[in-house]
């Protein structure tokens, strides 16, 4: 994972750990995350690369790398969230077909990324996964045309979901959908974000040094807790304020 910077404002811990399926393969990581915090500024992005897309690891990594790079020039450029979020989405698709020597299918990913800052929050998704949102899914998996299909950038016209919020955001999370099991539950016909596995985790957050952050997540992601419920790539990215 890169981390361009991180200044007070925002504690975040960002970790993607490879699954047992992969080890067991010999498949590289298929995960990507990628966050920017200035001040009161929060960029992050997730990206899970298609297990089936030989290449798709080089296609989370390139549309993560790009999502926050993009988002961060255009709001120092003066769009706002909004616009930001989608010029970012758009050139991070773009960078993905760059790479591909015209086989995007082969770095299939999909793709969570949002902004926040002091008083609004916008984010969009392509694919499956979830963002929360102060306690509350914003946004959930985006299913494809079969059951248990999901959706890709690198699909032709892919639609992607949006969330805004005009007001202040003081917590934050992306996970994968390797993960969904065990940080969503189903509460009638939506999901919620389990609080017996956030709440450990932002109060561990809160009290946590950055030096030491990424490498517990990483220890607690790899864990028998977590490696018994699911075989695939996990992604989890935290931030509060």
């Amino acid at each position: 994972m890169i981390t361009l910077t991180t200044k007070k404002g925002w504690r975040v811990v960002a970790v993607s750990e490879i699954g047992a399926a992969h080890i067991e393969a010999d498949v590289p990581c298929q995960d990507a995350c990628r966050y920017f915090t200035d001040s009161d500024t929060l960029i992050a992005c997730v990206a899970d690369g298609a297990g089936s897309a030989r290449l798709s690891h080089r296609g989370s990594q390139t549309a993560a790398d790009e999502f926050v790079v993009t988002a961060w020039d255009s709001i120092c450029e003066g769009s706002d969230l909004s616009d930001a979020v989608l010029k970012a989405f758009d050139k991070a698709r773009k960078a993905v077909y760059e790479i591909s020597n015209d086989n995007p299918r082969h770095y299939a990913t999909t793709l969570l990324g949002l902004v926040a800052t002091s008083d609004a929050l916008s984010a969009i998704q392509v694919g499956d996964g979830a963002i929360i949102v102060d306690g509350e899914v914003a946004m959930d998996s985006q299913s494809g045309e079969y059951a248990n299909e999901t959706s890709f950038i690198t699909q032709p016209d892919p639609e992607p979901m949006k969330f805004s919020l005009s007001e202040e955001v003081r917590r934050v999370g992306i996970l994968t959908d390797g993960l969904e099991n065990l940080a969503l539950e189903n509460n009638g016909y939506q999901r919620i974000p389990h609080g017996r596995f956030f709440d450990p985790l932002y109060e561990w957050l809160k009290q946590t040094d950055e030096a030491d952050r990424n490498s517990q997540l990483a220890e607690f992601l790899s864990s028998e807790r977590v490696r018994s419920r699911t075989t695939d790539d996990v992604t989890l990215l935290l931030a509060m304020r």
